[in-house]
């Protein structure tokens, strides 16, 4: 014997799925990639892949390139955060990307190319070399390797 609201709430629970959407469905809102590095210098842009840092670092030339590679479980990483969009908006002469690992099987090839084995993960990138690696969520080294690089 079946109850009937227990029959129309997994019926109401099943239409509802019907019109779920996942962040995939929805418009990508990070800036293009593939326009020139100065329009990536206005905040911290999403990258996912391999060949769209492969992209940005040949693209940049001299300008320091910071990548900040994270995940979303990571509580230094959210606490990180907004520190790393703040000095993006300080030192705009540098471009700043944003990894985050476990957002797609593209993203984690990618923390798995560059050898990040914890996060937060800070690489720094200049002339198409790697200059300068950071791990762990020490703001004031971030701040200091800017610096120095610029």
């Amino acid at each position: 014997r079946s109850c009937p609201m227990l029959r129309l709430s997994l019926l109401a629970a099943s239409a509802l799925s019907a019109f779920a959407f996942s962040p995939s469905s929805l418009p990508s809102l990070r800036p293009s990639l593939r326009s020139s590095p100065a329009a990536i210098n206005m905040a911290v842009s999403d990258i996912t892949t391999a060949g769209e840092l492969d992209d940005v670092v040949k693209s940049s030339g001299d300008k320091l390139v910071v990548i900040d590679y994270s995940t979303t479980w990571c509580g230094p990483c959210k606490i990180v955060a907004p520190k790393y969009e703040a000095l993006s908006e300080v030192y705009t002469d540098a471009v700043f990307l944003k990894c985050i690992g476990d957002s797609s099987a593209d993203a984690t090839a990618l923390m798995k190319r560059e050898g990040i084995r914890s996060v937060p993960a800070f690489h720094f990138w200049k002339g198409g070399e790697k200059v300068e690696v950071i791990a762990g969520a020490n703001v004031e080294a971030l701040e200091n390797t800017i610096k120095d690089n610029m």
